[in-house]
């Protein structure tokens, strides 16, 4: 077995620049879209997050297979390492098969239930059913990729990750615009696009991890002993996600009643934040392998430590990043819509993402880093806790009540951040975790 990787610097960058190119795969449809028309975003706006719903669903055991995988390796346990991927990868089959199927036939009736304006349905309906039924295609892309993040090989992630984007972009200009006597199908050409891009990417990937792994798709199979660890972390961290969908879907339904705009304003700022999102993700997710391996070979205390560091490193980046954003803020947003009134509140709401994204840094590093050394509860209890009674519970308040609009949205999102990352940081110095075992001693 080769040394582990551990400087967060070389495990991160290629995670970093994977986050880049799978968020840019929707900012790209987000970008297209919008030169075809504002209704048209909107329309895949609101999708979306029925479609991150379900997503969820598939990292019940995606996000146990680089925590359990890792601890292994730690260990030097290369051969249960593989039997977890493996299991990873079969479970998500069925799960993805059967979210797929599920969504292409009540798509329709989940958008009418969070109250989706009628200017953004027939669109709607349209996305959610095609890229619907990508959410195997997305289902395996995970459990494959994290296996190869747990081996520190992120890097093989990130080149597919790009090879995908260029097939997304290449098809979108052809078929959102009706390119090469092609009709122009705006956004059933972007669905399209989407879908076909994730699929050739799990071809590529399966070929990879049978060539660079040695694990072999089409002989996959559940390993129970490796099942029952991947949900004990996967569960907990999945529902924790699953909270948050759910509470945004309850405040987009808050946003539709303020007007279309703001939906679609929404979506915009949404899209630019993502790409702020991705370096806190990035060293979270890249210090939770680190941290794994060090739990695997016992020593916790440089697992603390570490953690400690890279929050750091996250913190300063983000702030950066969010400081510069605002300064040039007319701009980016200019990418997207000509509409002063979308603008405007866009760049109302940016001021906010200062500290809303450096509680979400500091919530992300913690709790990757809990998850990673087997404390998977108390996340879920905070998450409910916060999402719900501060996120929801505020969002309707100030933006109703208050008639505060999209700003009050974005304050009682980034009151939730700030708490969660508060407590998860209390969890960390409690240093509860060091009893916590979740693979066999050595």
């Amino acid at each position: 077995m080769e040394k582990l990787e551990k400087n967060i610097y070389k495990i991160t960058w290629p995670i970093l620049v994977e986050m880049f190119f799978f968020t840019l795969l929707g900012t790209v449809d987000t970008v297209m879209l919008s030169r075809f028309s504002d209704t048209a975003v909107g329309s895949v706006g609101v999708s979306n997050r029925i479609l991150f719903l379900f997503g969820i669903i598939v990292n019940v055991i995606a996000l146990g297979i680089t925590v359990v995988a890792a601890q292994y390796l730690g260990a030097k346990k290369v051969q249960k390492a593989k039997d977890t991927i493996v299991t990873g990868i079969a479970g998500n089959l069925i799960i993805g098969t059967v979210l797929s199927i599920v969504v292409i036939l009540v798509g329709k009736k989940l958008l009418m239930l969070i109250g989706t304006n009628s200017v953004f349905m027939d669109d709607a309906v349209i996305y959610l059913r095609i890229v619907g039924f990508s959410i195997v295609f997305i289902a395996i892309r995970v459990a494959i990729s994290n296996g190869f993040r747990s081996f520190g090989k992120p890097s093989v992630v990130m080149i597919i990750m790009i090879i995908g984007n260029l097939i997304n972009i290449a098809i979108n200009a052809v078929l959102i615009y009706g390119l090469f006597g092609l009709p122009r199908l705006g956004v059933q050409g972007a669905a399209i696009g989407t879908l076909v891009s994730r699929i050739i990417m799990v071809m590529i990937l399966a070929v990879s991890a049978y060539k660079i792994l040695g694990i072999k798709i089409h002989k996959v199979r559940l390993h129970i002993v490796q099942l029952k660890k991947i949900l004990f972390v996967g569960i907990p961290a999945a529902t924790e996600n699953l909270m948050w969908n759910i509470a945004q879907v309850l405040i987009l339904v808050v946003i539709n009643r303020l007007s279309p705009e703001a939906v679609i304003a929404r979506t915009y700022i949404y899209t630019i934040l993502s790409f702020i999102f991705i370096f806190s993700f990035s060293f979270a997710s890249g210090n939770a392998i680190i941290v794994g391996y060090y739990i695997g070979e016992n020593s916790h205390e440089k697992a603390y430590k570490h953690t400690i560091k890279t929050l750091k490193i996250a913190f300063s980046l983000v702030m950066v990043i969010t400081f510069i954003l605002n300064i040039f803020s007319k701009q980016v947003i200019g990418i997207f819509t000509d509409d002063q009134l979308i603008i405007d509140m866009a760049r109302n709401v940016l001021y906010i993402a200062i500290f809303l994204e450096l509680g979400r840094s500091m919530n992300f590093v913690f709790i990757h880093a809990l998850r990673s050394a087997g404390d998977t509860v108390f996340p879920v209890i905070m998450a409910v806790i916060s999402m719900f009674g501060i996120n929801v519970f505020l969002s309707y308040i100030f933006a109703i009540e208050l008639e505060m609009g999209l700003v009050g949205i974005f304050i009682a999102g980034m009151l939730d951040e700030v708490f969660r990352g508060s407590s998860m940081a209390f969890r960390w110095y409690q240093r509860k975790w060091n009893k916590i075992k979740l693979i066999e001693a050595t």
